[in-house]
């Protein structure tokens, strides 16, 4: 009679890891293929209804194009973390000394217990990747489509259903931290002491809370400054005014 063997939660913690890997390594090659899409020049064929409709000096429609790029740009970083800190622990599992207690927990509990910084990470990263993704395909389907409204707002409240929909799913499943918002504060939280305990280890620690300040800052002033001039028509940043 053959008995059959639970993997230990290392080795399982591995396959976890690396099938994570995949999809957002396919999310990521999407988002830099993509996300300067809405920045070329206009095609002939909207020219005339662009003219007729004031785009050039269209706030909103600028500021779709811009928030379509920035989401583009943010899903990209999630993804390319999400790969890094999957590639990182899967090493590190791979060394993982195996104690034999060990073999009679889940792997989320082990996961929890031993890499709760990155198993929160890219579960986080990865959805909110995720998510950007399909939030700017949705502001993208509008703004190509929007010599044709109805079909547009149908085509952009499609994605924006999928969006919901993943995250109504998400909360529903709940996994260890609870619904996505808990996980994403406890993600928060992790992340900030890795980068207080790092701060003194180097100055990798500085520059990464520089950055990501500098982030935000300039996020906020963007949205609320807008430099909004569109070259793209022939209208000169006077004439834009």
């Amino acid at each position: 009679m053959s008995v059959s063997r639970v993997a230990h939660p290392s080795i399982a913690g591995q396959a976890y890891f690396n099938n994570l890997r995949v999809p957002a390594a396919v999310l990521a090659s999407m988002c830099i293929k993509d996300v300067y899409v809405l920045q070329a020049t206009p095609p002939a064929a909207m020219k005339q209804w662009d003219a007729d409709n004031k785009m050039a000096r269209s706030r909103t429609w600028r500021t779709l194009r811009y928030a379509y790029l920035l989401l583009m740009v943010l899903s990209f970083s999630l993804e390319i973390s999400t790969i890094f800190i999957s590639t990182q622990v899967s090493t590190r599992l791979a060394t993982f000394t195996f104690v034999d207690s060990d073999a009679s927990i889940s792997l989320v509990d082990f996961l929890v217990r031993e890499f709760e910084f990155e198993y929160s990470a890219v579960r986080t990263h990865f959805l909110s990747g995720l998510l950007s993704y399909t939030v700017a395909q949705a502001l993208r389907v509008r703004y190509a489509l929007r010599k044709y409204r109805m079909l547009s707002i149908s085509g952009m409240c499609c994605l924006l259903t999928a969006a919901s929909g993943m995250l109504m799913y998400t909360n529903a499943n709940t996994i260890t931290y609870g619904g996505f918002p808990s996980l994403l504060r406890r993600n928060m939280a992790l992340t900030l002491r890795f980068l207080l305990t790092n701060v003194s280890r180097g100055p990798m620690g500085v520059i990464t809370i520089v950055c990501l300040m500098l982030t935000i800052v300039f996020a906020l002033r963007g949205w609320f400054a807008p430099e909004f001039v569109d070259t793209r028509y022939g209208i000169s940043d006077v004439e834009s005014k």
